[in-house]
């Protein structure tokens, strides 16, 4: 029977309008929902609320075992759905089940109650009244205790990723032709949100590994730079060491340490690798640029540095986290480095700039050390590179290449030009601007 009969075509165009309205509401949601299991449990409950079905289940198939395990429902009573998570269906059962006669759709199967008989108590758990089994259908389209409607889920490649399940509608009749090509649009749309939000889980479980495994070696790494520094330091502390001896004990241990900052470097890239542009906040960029400075001494607590700021005290926020300082601290901690006067001076000025219509904060960091070749400064930024050639001996190549990386995630830029116009011996100007946050 067409459900449109005795509607006018104007009631038929809002109800096919509002139906496609709701698919667009709840899809684009689904698209955002990283969460498996929260995804899979909204999906139940959107077709539920959505489509008018009192009980519903979704069942996804596990790849280990290639059955199908009931990860969500909706509409059952909490002991029966903790019931319901138990059970399994294998690939043979859903082929029994499935047949092509029972075949309504595209990927759709209205299986009714007189096709097949109850083979397990699982079976009975999506039974809501038992006491109907037995009753007989009074006309074609009254819905059947034992009916059900699958909807087939699929992965991109075409295998199978699940099904979604109606095991009753709220009217307790069969759901019309537009009704179930609807759920079936949305099922479609389902699968995909279904596989991103796998995808995603992937993604970070591999991440935590990850982080796991730097962690690890960075412990055991720097407890062995430790005890060999400790080796070095008391063959240092002896007496009568001729000075080359002296000398090579002295490079070693610069060595030991460089370990240190390569695994340390490493461990950070991982971050920003994972996370460099999660848990973006407005940030205090004076405070950011100071923290660097801070870390940049830290790491050459031998030498004497100064940090000129320049800057007319106003508050400025940029939308950065807490690796932001991580960007400065490379740039001066290479500005220190190599910078080969008694006192190293750094200037840094703050000021706003507008590009192409977006306000933006701009931090110039002037050094007074050798400079950068023209033919290097494009380059720079690259992994394991040292003023644009292979890094060199004792210097991982990473410092600028992550200062880089957490500037680009916070959607800024960041580059080097000659402190002198035309002159790049007299020291490098690295500019880094990003974008103002009220």
């Amino acid at each position: 029977m067409d459900p449109n009969v005795g509607k006018s075509p104007e009631r038929v165009v809002d109800l096919k309008a509002t139906t496609v309205e709701s698919i667009l509401e709840v899809t684009s949601d689904l698209m955002y929902a990283a969460d498996l299991d929260a995804l899979l449990e909204k999906i139940v409950k959107t077709v539920s609320e959505t489509f008018g079905m009192r009980t519903v289940s979704i069942g996804i198939v596990d790849r280990e075992t290639g059955d199908y395990a009931v990860r969500a429902t909706y509409g059952y009573a909490p002991e029966i759905d903790k019931e319901i998570r138990k059970v399994r269906y294998s690939s043979e059962r859903m082929i029994h089940d499935l047949k092509e006669e029972f075949r309504i759709g595209k990927n759709t199967y209205y299986v009714p109650a007189d096709s097949y008989e109850i083979e397990s108590e699982d079976d009975m758990l999506f039974v809501l009244h038992p006491e109907r089994m037995n009753r007989a259908r009074a006309s074609p389209e009254e819905w059947h205790e034992l009916d059900y409607i699958d909807f087939l889920l699929y992965n991109r490649d075409g295998s199978m990723l699940g099904y979604l399940e109606i095991d009753e509608p709220d009217d307790c009749r069969v759901p019309d032709d537009e009704k179930l090509r609807a759920i079936e649009v949305f099922s479609d749309l389902a699968a995909i949100a279904i596989q991103n939000a796998a995808l995603y889980e992937h993604f970070e479980r591999d991440n935590r590994n990850i982080e796991l495994l730097l962690d690890i070696i960075g412990h055991d790494v720097n407890n062995y730079a430790q005890a060999v520094s400790g080796f070095i330091e008391l063959g240092m502390q002896r007496k009568n060491i001729p000075e080359p001896s002296r000398k090579s004990f002295s490079k070693a241990l610069d060595q030991v340490w460089n370990i240190n900052k390569l695994v340390n470097n490493v461990k950070l890239f991982a971050k920003i690798e994972v996370g460099g542009s999660k848990d973006l906040k407005p940030m205090d960029l004076l405070e950011v640029v100071r923290d660097g400075f801070a870390g940049a001494e830290s790491n050459y607590n031998d030498r004497a540095a100064k940090l000129s700021l320049k800057d007319d005290g106003a508050t400025k926020r940029c939308m950065m986290n807490d690796l932001a300082k991580e960007i400065f601290v490379n740039i001066f901690s290479n500005a220190i480095k190599f910078d080969q006067h008694p006192e190293v001076d750094i200037e840094v000025e703050v000021k706003a700039e507008d590009r192409d219509g977006r306000g933006f904060w701009s931090v110039s960091v002037v050094d007074r050390g050798p400079g950068i070749d023209d033919s290097q400064k494009d380059w720079i930024f690259e992994r394991f590179t040292q003023a644009g050639a292979p890094c060199a001996r004792g210097s991982s190549g990473l410092g600028l290449h992550i200062a880089k990386r957490l500037v680009d995630s916070y959607k800024g830029r960041i580059w080097v030009e000659n402190r002198v116009r035309g002159d790049r011996t007299q020291g490098s100007r690295f500019v880094v601007i990003l974008p103002r946050s009220e």
